[in-house]
């Protein structure tokens, strides 16, 4: 079973240098980010779609800046303020069309639904997506209610789809663990939820808690700890600075500073 704490962990590092790069990850180098980690071939392809969006982050500082005498914007307030406003509106459109293809989705009857729920407890696998698809619109509603300046639907939305998924993986099998569930659907769905609004609450706590540059410097941190532990378990030695940096894809630089830093607590500790 694949540990949450440290997939969503290392999910946030990497959106955070997502979002430096001008063009969507490819799907090997976001694999050997989550390596060691054996994710299903759902969650792979839930990362990978995850990541097919480009990274932006909402311009609202920009709004927040203080007008001329007029009150009134300069020319260059007003272009990055329509810059920020054709990033959004292209950002909404994608959501919008992401919208469109969910409302296709069959809806099961409730039925069906207890059907897939049990199919789930009793370790059958293709349950996992089944369901998933099912709660798609709803994950979609409960993100509205989360939202705020700072956070966004569609990250929300992606929050809580990641958060699902795990949660699925683990009750998949798990029905001698969770026999309430299995003769309740009900009390399954709230559980489901449970997990969607866990994933959500807890990203806008982490996003509204601290400021972006501190977020990506915590995820760069955090992508070179990792890379240090996997590196040394793969080579049976302690990574040089280059082969971490070839690794992480941060500069050399950085990674001398980290470790650096890292020392310095350690001794202080």
């Amino acid at each position: 079973m694949v540990d949450k704490a440290l997939f969503m962990e290392t999910l946030r590092s990497v959106q955070e240098l997502a979002k430096a790069s001008p063009k969507p990850m490819a799907r090997e180098e976001l694999e050997g980010y989550f390596k060691g980690m054996e994710l299903t071939a759902e969650q792979q392809e839930l990362v990978y779609q995850y990541f097919q969006r480009p990274q932006e982050e909402p311009e609202t500082e920009m709004l927040r800046q203080p007008r001329g005498r007029t009150g009134l914007p300069s020319r260059r307030e007003d272009s990055q303020t329509q810059a920020g406003n054709r990033k959004e509106t292209a950002h909404s459109q994608h959501f919008q069309m992401y919208l469109n293809e969910i409302k296709s989705i069959t809806d099961l009857s409730a039925e069906g639904k207890t059907e897939l729920y049990q199919s789930l407890l009793a370790g059958e696998k293709s349950a996992v997506s089944a369901i998933l698809s099912q709660w798609l619109e709803k994950i979609a509603e409960l993100a509205g209610a989360y939202a705020s300046g700072q956070v966004l639907v569609e990250d929300l939305v992606q929050e809580g789809n990641m958060g699902l998924l795990l949660g699925l993986e683990e009750l998949l099998g798990a029905g001698e663990q969770y026999q309430e569930l299995a003769a309740d659907s009900s009390a399954m769905e709230r559980k489901l939820e449970s997990y969607i609004r866990e994933a959500m609450g807890q990203y806008r706590q982490e996003t509204e808690g601290i400021s972006h540059g501190e977020h990506t410097i915590l995820a760069k941190v955090n992508l070179v700890h990792e890379a240090q532990k996997i590196l040394a378990e793969e080579n049976g030695t302690i990574p040089a600075l280059q082969e971490l940096s070839d690794y992480t894809r941060i500069p050399m630089e950085e990674v001398r500073d980290i470790m650096a830093l890292s020392r310095k607590k350690g001794e202080r500790s």
